[in-house]
């Protein structure tokens, strides 16, 4: 070893084993924010976001990140890399620098509007705390976040929500009305019930034309059955909901009338039979009815279903099963209604509600028979096509979302390979605090509606404040260097485990 070696190695055993405290100040905090010291531990966490934030944006002008399954040929891959015409690390340091100025921005307006968090907030930071460091403790370690700095961004969360809720809550400054939130509900979402009657044998084929035109026949039955409650609501549901499961029954009795042979050859043959319903019309007296055919029988009870009881109907030679949960009616002992379930959409990506076989969906922006479909093109460069997915189709969901269509008629909608009828009900009737409109609903829609508006006041207060950056933490802090794989593999886990860390 020169000489030249010899001195530095000296002079940094003497740092490391006699001034370990200084030489670790000089790094502890990452930058000053309006004069104010963020920790070293608060801008990596936010540099993790940001990493995240990266791959995102990269992901979006096309990057494919093939081969990069470790953190290693990920940090490799994205020293090469440019964002907005900057190094991905440049990028990176610049937006976790921005997580860390509106979170001052934010703190700044906390106490400017004399604003204090609950004992329960408070509470709630520490157990996220406690939470945090038991499941991610060694990770938080290596990366050199501690404790502290992860008391400071949760607080910092409840500190934003609680100037959210100043600007834009009830009787926040912004003035946000009420009759404002209910209308934009009610102008965006469909309210609406259906019976399916698909237009296929019990195996699932597609009937032929006489086939059709029985099922055709049979839905106009049940209009002209329909058309005889017009003018009592309450009759014409229940009429309803009656020969909704009348014709689940019936399609049921399709598939488990399929007679399975074997021809001289061992080969299976299954040959579909045909099942014949004869209906009969909804009655409240508990009578049990029983539609007979020629090879298979369907028994229907004909009390409308008000206990409550979740049920899964099925249509025979369907890709797709839909459970719907009923409304159980109120208990004259007890004061208590029970509340709609709340069930994901299949079909529209947004939530949707199952009461007396009922959809509550959200009017979708790109639902439109006239809209033309974007063009995407996957890995292997074929070009597909994108497009929306409707609750249950297509032509059903263009009629209930026309301003047009009356409320409470029903209407045969014809698919190709299914007919629905259709009826379209008033949304408002649903939009109640113990079904629709619930106070969690009520903010859903008013972040809906101001939550980017907020953002941009944070951002635009986060933009005027003054950064000094630490340049010596810059140089030890490498961001490319944050294991982001091993984050998000600990984070899915813990939300699979069903930990709550606030």
């Amino acid at each position: 070893m020169n000489l030249f070696k010899r001195a530095a190695a000296l002079a940094l055993s003497v740092c490391t084993l006699l001034t370990v405290p200084s030489c670790g100040e000089n790094t502890a905090n990452a930058m000053k924010v309006d004069g104010t010291d963020v920790r070293a531990g608060v801008y990596l966490f936010n540099a993790l976001t940001a990493y995240s934030d990266a791959l995102s944006v990269m992901m979006e002008n096309g990057a494919t990140f093939e081969g990069a399954d470790t953190a290693k040929a990920l940090t490799k891959m994205l020293k090469k890399s440019d964002i907005d015409g900057i190094t991905a690390e440049e990028w990176i340091q610049n937006k976790a620098v921005s997580y860390c100025q509106e979170m001052i921005a934010v703190d700044r307006e906390f106490e400017r509007l004399g604003l204090s968090l609950t004992g329960e907030e408070l509470a709630a930071v520490e157990n996220g705390v406690k939470g945090d460091m038991s499941y991610f403790a060694d990770f938080y370690k290596k990366t050199g976040i501690g404790e502290q700095s992860l008391r400071e961004i949760r607080t910092a969360q409840y500190k934003k929500d609680a100037v959210w809720k100043a600007y834009y809550g009830k009787d926040g400054s912004e003035n946000v009305q009420d009759q404002e939130l209910f209308d934009h509900y009610a102008n965006n979402h469909l309210r609406f019930k259906y019976i399916e009657m698909p237009l296929k044998d019990g195996e699932g084929n597609l009937l032929k034309a006489d086939g059709k035109a029985e099922i055709e026949k049979m839905a106009e039955d049940y209009l002209s059955r329909l058309a005889k409650k017009k003018g009592d609501r309450t009759a014409l549901f229940e009429e309803f909901d009656y020969l909704a499961r009348e014709h689940e029954e019936y399609v049921t009795s399709l598939s488990n009338a399929a007679v399975t042979t074997t021809d001289e050859n061992g080969n299976t043959i299954t040959t579909a039979t045909t099942a014949k319903v004869t209906t009969t019309e909804a009655t409240t007296t508990g009578e049990t009815t029983t539609a007979s055919g020629e090879e298979a029988s369907v028994t229907t009870t004909t009390t409308p279903d008000t206990t409550g009881e979740e049920t899964t109907t099925t249509a025979a030679g369907d890709s797709t099963a839909e459970t719907t949960t009923t409304a159980a009616a109120p208990d004259s002992t007890n004061d208590e209604t029970t509340e709609a379930t709340t069930t994901e959409a299949t079909t529209t990506g947004l939530y949707a509600f199952a009461i007396d076989r009922e959809k509550v969906v959200a009017v979708s922006t790109s639902a439109s028979s006239d809209e033309k479909k974007e063009d995407e093109t996957d890995e292997t460069g074929e070009v597909t096509t994108t497009a929306p997915s409707y609750t249950p189709c297509e032509k059903v969901y263009n009629w209930v979302a026309d301003t047009a269509a009356p409320l409470d008629q029903p209407e045969l909608i014809k698919d190709e390979e299914c007919y629905y009828i259709v009826m379209k009900m008033d949304i408002k009737e649903r939009m109640t605090d113990k079904d629709c409109w619930t106070e969690s609903q009520v903010e859903n829609v008013r972040k809906e509606l101001y939550y980017d508006k907020y953002e941009e006041k944070i951002k635009d207060m986060a933009g005027k404040l003054d950064v000094e950056r630490n340049k010596r933490a810059f140089k030890r802090y490498k961001v490319l260097s944050l294991d982001l794989l091993q984050y998000q593999q600990l984070m899915y886990q813990s939300m699979y485990s069903g930990m709550n860390f606030g």
